[in-house]
C-alpha cells in the first residue's frame, strides 16, 4: 500500500500521532529547511522559524528525498501545512489530503500552542494562516478535510481506518 500523505495544519497532533504509531510518520519541514545543529532537542519548539535560523542550501531536495522513503516506508506520511509544502507536493505529483482546524478552534489552538512553548513570533504567524486559508474545498486542487473543534488528528485517523487503536 503507498502511503497516504496529509498535510496537517499546525496543533492538530502531528507529533503525538507519530511517536504512538508504528505505522505513521511525523516528517516535519523545519528540521529540514534550517540547520538546527546548535539546538538541544527540548528547545525545538521556542526557536522555530525563529527570524535568525540559517537556511539550509540542501532545502528542499533533502525534505523531498525524505518525503519519499517515507511514503515507501510507513502508511500514513504527516507534512506541514506551509503552502510551500503544499506547492512542493503538486509539484512533485504526491497525492495528499489538507488538514484544517473548524474555525471554532481557534481558542483551543492558541492554547496548545502556548502551552508547548511556541514563540509568540510562529503563533502570530500560524493564526494569521489559520484566519485566512479557506475552509471551502474549492478553494484548492486537492481533497480538504476540516477537523471538528474538539476533535484531534488521531480521532480523524482513527475514523478513516489508517491507523488501529492502540
Amino acid at each position: 500500500m503507498k502511503a497516504k500523505v496529509l498535510s496537517v495544519f499546525a496543533g492538530l497532533g502531528k507529533t503525538t500521532v507519530g511517536k504512538k504509531y508504528d505505522n505513521v510518520c511525523d516528517l516535519t519541514s523545519s528540521k529540514y529547511r534550517y540547520d538546527y545543529s546548535n539546538i538541544k532537542d527540548e528547545d525545538y519548539e521556542k526557536v522555530k522559524y525563529a527570524k535568525n535560523m540559517v537556511v539550509n542550501p540542501s532545502w528542499p531536495d533533502n525534505y523531498l528525498k525524505s518525503l519519499r522513503e517515507a511514503i515507501d516506508k510507513y502508511d500514513v506520511v504527516l507534512v506541514p501545512s506551509n503552502e510551500d509544502i503544499r506547492h512542493l507536493l503538486c509539484e512533485e505529483n504526491i497525492d495528499f489530503t489538507f488538514i484544517l482546524p473548524s474555525l471554532d478552534s481557534r481558542e483551543m489552538l492558541l492554547k496548545r500552542y502556548k502551552e508547548r512553548g511556541n514563540s509568540e513570533h510562529l503563533i502570530k504567524e500560524v493564526m494569521g494562516y489559520f484566519d485566512n486559508w479557506s475552509r471551502d474545498a474549492k478553494a484548492y486542487s486537492y481533497p480538504l478535510i476540516i477537523l471538528d473543534k474538539d476533535k484531534y488528528l488521531e480521532d480523524l485517523l482513527l475514523e478513516l481506518q489508517y491507523i488501529n487503536k492502540q
